[in-house]
């Protein structure tokens, strides 16, 4: 993509349509649609015309030159009428003026390519745009508002500084590093391994609150995990009746809780069937187990708990119909769709499996992307092998090695130093217009 080529797109759709312009000509555009110039800043109300003259549509334009502007060119904007006939006529007009068709993320691209944000805060564009729950929008604007790219720029300033100092010892052996020093240059690479880590470990939560929580109610036939799944819902959504089997296929309901977007999954009760239709009603619900984020394992007694094991770390162990007066095995929730018991509680420890905190509040700064997690656990293990060597008396020459990195993968993080094609991938999965 060339930074010298103008580029428009559709921004927004609905009553009010959006065609955002940006690139050097982006102006001169405008202006030449509307008929009039468009100064700095200033709101200006006129009729859109196509190439030919031909009216069509009221449209309120402004523009912004470069490089204040989101994309640090020189952008416009006209505002016309809804519509996706009215808004094409209107990206038609533009386009028909020299103006090319922007390709997804472009917009955003180029303002990370000019400075204007970091890479974090260019995936928080996107995660803004998909959020699905109110948690997830909030963590969203926390990334936009640089909370990552801030941690991340002050652990680059560290790791440069540490840097510096063991290559200044390098340069100037003569002068050497007193046994004091070189411990403290160990324990501070060892504070950079620590810091690193413990923010890679906030992936997890920062990830389910992203996407939001997958949770699958799993467990034998007639144990009443049609009933749960109605009860949490607070609305019939899955049929319950006696007869053993009556679900044959996974029934999928969202909700939220605390702030966080949840994708609850009834499925057939596992057990052996001769039943075709049922036979395979099981085999899709193993399927959709098998990619859950938490498994809900619902019994009436522990002659059935061992099948919760299987999923490990998954596994949530829930005793349902508590009112009948079941015994509650140890780790257990003891539940009942008839009186509410343990349903909050049940949400509670669901969250807390995925990573989540219950509380529905600020998580400070976190990890939500699985490049980012990946970068900042390199350069975790990169710190943490300078502490070692340095600790370890090995030459300050390897140590220097691994600091540089660590401090190029947390660089990464921000968006420097990545390849192309990295980049480009990463753009595409944004939506045309941003």
């Amino acid at each position: 993509m060339s930074a010298r080529e103008t580029i428009a797109a559709i921004a927004s759709t609905g009553a009010i349509a959006v065609v955002r312009i940006s690139g050097e000509d982006a102006i001169a555009i405008a202006s030449d649609v509307i008929g009039r110039s468009l100064p700095d800043r200033e709101v200006v109300v006129a009729r859109a015309r196509s190439r030919d003259g031909a009216a069509l549509d009221h449209v309120i334009a402004f523009a912004m030159r470069g490089p204040r502007s989101f994309t640090g060119e020189d952008v416009a904007e006209l505002h016309g009428h809804g519509g996706a006939v009215n808004s094409a006529r209107l990206l038609r007009a533009v386009l028909e003026r020299g103006a090319r068709a922007a390709e997804p993320g472009e917009f955003t691209r180029r303002a990370f390519e000019h400075g204007r944000i970091d890479l974090t805060r260019a995936e928080a564009i996107a995660s803004v745009i998909g959020a699905g729950s109110e948690r997830a929008w909030r963590q969203a604007q926390d990334q936009l508002a640089g909370a990552l790219g801030g941690r991340m720029q002050s652990l680059r300033s560290l790791a440069v500084a540490v840097l510096a100092e063991i290559e200044g010892a390098i340069d100037f052996p003569e002068e050497g590093l007193a046994f004091a020093a070189t411990a403290a240059l160990g324990a501070r690479c060892r504070a950079l391994a620590v810091s690193c880590e413990a923010l890679a470990a906030t992936y997890r939560a920062g990830r389910a609150v992203r996407d939001g929580v997958v949770v699958a109610l799993a467990g034998p036939v007639n144990a009443g995990k049609s009933s749960l799944f109605n009860a949490i819902l607070g609305k019939e959504r899955s049929i319950v009746s006696p007869a053993p089997g009556t679900t044959r296929d996974y029934v999928e309901a969202r909700c939220e809780w605390n702030g966080v977007a949840v994708t609850l999954v009834d499925t057939a009760g596992q057990r052996e069937s001769s039943d075709l239709v049922e036979r395979r009603g099981i085999e899709l619900a193993a399927e959709r187990v098998a990619t859950a984020d938490v498994v809900v394992w619902v019994s009436e007694d522990a002659a059935t708990d061992a099948g919760a094991s299987s999923f490990g770390g998954r596994a949530v162990l829930v005793r349902s119909k508590a009112d009948l007066g079941a015994l509650v095995a140890p780790g257990a929730i003891a539940t009942s769709v008839h009186d509410g018991r343990g349903l909050e509680a049940l949400r509670a420890a669901v969250l807390a499996n995925a990573g989540v905190d219950d509380a529905d509040g600020g998580a400070g700064v976190v990890v939500a992307h699985e490049r980012q997690r990946d970068a900042i656990a390199r350069a975790a293990g990169a710190f943490a092998a300078a502490a070692d060597g340095i600790d370890g008396a090995r030459p300050l020459e390897a140590a220097a090695v691994d600091v540089r990195e660590g401090a190029h993968a947390l660089g990464e993080v921000l968006g420097e130093e990545l390849a192309e094609d990295v980049l480009d991938a990463l753009f595409a999965r944004f939506c045309i217009g941003k």
